[in-house]
């Protein structure tokens, strides 16, 4: 089977469960050796990120959790800069699995020109 290329776009904060489910069950159905898979966080998505939240809440808890779990089988998990600085988040708080790139639109169109099949859940 060829790899399978897949970019995962998330933008609403309420979209991250149904968003890492996806990721999880792509892995199981095909297997991880089949699969090169980015999650792009951009808009107010990348407010998970944010560890000076005194609301952080066990749900946010879980789903960073999980994102370093998918993270330690090289999923990559990547956040636009430009939707941290909009979110007054600082980049020396994110976890250390966060990828930051500039845009995040430049992201998922240069990945999409890359060959990457672009999801939106």
């Amino acid at each position: 089977m060829k790899k399978l290329k897949v970019l995962l776009h998330i933008d609403d904060p309420g979209k991250w469960r149904l968003t890492l489910t996806n990721a999880k069950n792509l892995i199981e159905d095909v297997g991880l050796e089949n699969v090169v898979l980015e999650i792009v966080a951009n808009a107010a998505a990348v407010q998970i990120f944010d560890s000076t939240n005194k609301d952080n809440d066990q749900e946010q808890n879980d789903l960073l959790m999980q994102m370093k779990e998918l993270s330690n089988h090289h999923v990559a998990i990547v956040g636009c800069r430009n939707a941290l600085r909009a979110n007054f988040i600082s980049e020396e708080l994110l976890p250390d699995f966060v990828t930051v790139v500039p845009a995040g639109i430049t992201r998922i169109v240069t990945q999409q020109m890359e060959g990457y099949s672009y999801v939106k859940p």
